[in-house]
């Protein structure tokens, strides 16, 4: 019987020296756990953004595409009334 007393004691005192450990470890636990949804979260926005960049770099090239076709037209509208007075 003593064996058996002696041993629910050291249960008794394991337990109670090992409780803020697994208290500790319950935090860790859902920290982690917050994490994964924060990580989670800026994941999923992260689509969003790169979308609204290349919407925004779409209108950039726009209107660079407009620019350069008012300066095409400008310059070939140059060249063809300069090769009109060239054979006059």
């Amino acid at each position: 019987m003593e064996a058996e007393q002696v041993l629910k004691m050291l249960e008794t005192v394991l337990d109670a020296k090992l409780e803020p450990l697994k208290q500790e470890l319950t935090d860790l636990k859902q920290d982690i756990s917050s994490l994964h949804s924060k990580l989670d979260l800026l994941a999923s926005e992260q689509p969003d953004d790169t979308l609204a960049l290349l919407q925004i770099m779409n209108t950039k090239l726009d209107s660079i595409q407009k620019d350069v076709e008012f300066t095409f037209f400008k310059t070939s509208k140059n060249e063809l009334e300069i090769n009109r007075l060239k054979t006059q």
